[in-house]
């Protein structure tokens, strides 16, 4: 009965060792990223003339990446990064992509900013938008500006 006992806490401590591994390399190695970016909008603000803000879901089933640029096809437009830090907006190099999640870009939250735009640009304007990943490489974005939304008027 004790070589029973003994044999079964063997294979217990083995089984143990086997799951650990497991847990470990799957933690480690999640594979590459996996990118698919859907629901891209450009809006204009509705308070800054020649200014408009990018919203899209980013959608990763993959592994970790890292949106490390933006920039667009309009001439002396500047592009970036706009995310949230507690109650406050931040200006950002780069974006965390995390693996197995999504990183959503919408009104009020974190978005991409294009200020300087040119009077030409107004809504239905084509440009194109090229976010540079870090593993996932380049991917382009035709988009067209969208009117900008109402604002309500203050009541006196």
């Amino acid at each position: 009965m004790a070589k029973n006992s003994q044999t079964r806490g063997k294979f217990a401590v083995i089984a143990f060792i086997v799951f650990l591994a497991a847990v470990i390399f799957a933690a480690c190695h999640s594979g590459p990223p996996q990118i698919a970016i859907g629901e891209a909008r450009a809006v204009l603000s509705p308070a800054i003339y020649g200014e408009a803000m990018v919203f899209m879901n980013i959608k990763n089933d993959g592994g970790a990446d890292v949106l490390k640029g933006v920039n667009s096809d309009i001439p002396g437009a500047t592009v970036s990064f706009h995310v949230m830090e507690g109650k406050r907006m931040a200006h950002v190099a780069t974006v965390g992509i995390p693996g197995g999640k999504s990183t959503v870009f919408k009104m009020g939250s974190s978005h991409i900013m294009i200020e300087d735009m040119p009077r030409t640009m107004v809504a239905g304007s084509p440009f194109t938008l090229t976010l540079v990943f870090e593993k996932s490489g380049v991917r382009q974005l035709h988009l067209k500006l969208e009117k900008a939304p109402m604002m309500p008027m203050p009541m006196s």
